[in-house]
């Protein structure tokens, strides 16, 4: 069905990372919107973006890579390298990039890999 279509907050699925935060992604054919919510001390380790991301703070204080940003702070991402999101107060931010775009991760080993979960 064509046009706006609503997503009720209860529908949607939250997923936590090893390393507290959650996660929930909403899908358009181009576009993908991810909504991060974390409580204080919790972070969302290293990673990229194989074309690039947006990020545009909703609540609270995080701290990307050295930069403390706030309330309405916004930033790009531009591959390659990585970086880090460390909560420093409860915060909420959202992540825009394109549907093609692949998550990439730095190489912490086989083992360690296999075991993110732990």
């Amino acid at each position: 069905m064509p046009g706006f279509q609503p997503l009720p907050a209860d529908s949607q699925t939250w997923t936590k990372n090893v390393l507290g935060a959650e996660v929930t992604r909403l899908y358009t054919h181009g576009a993908v919107l991810t909504v991060v919510r974390g409580k204080k001390g919790d972070v969302v380790p290293d990673h990229g973006y194989s074309h690039g991301a947006v990020t545009y703070v909703v609540s609270g204080r995080v701290d990307v890579d050295g930069h403390v940003m706030g309330p309405g702070d916004s930033g790009s991402y531009e591959p390659p390298g990585y970086f880090a999101v460390h909560f420093l107060e409860d915060s909420v931010y959202v992540v825009a990039r394109t549907a093609e775009d692949e998550l990439t991760l730095p190489d912490i080993g086989e083992r360690a890999a296999a075991h993110l979960d732990a």
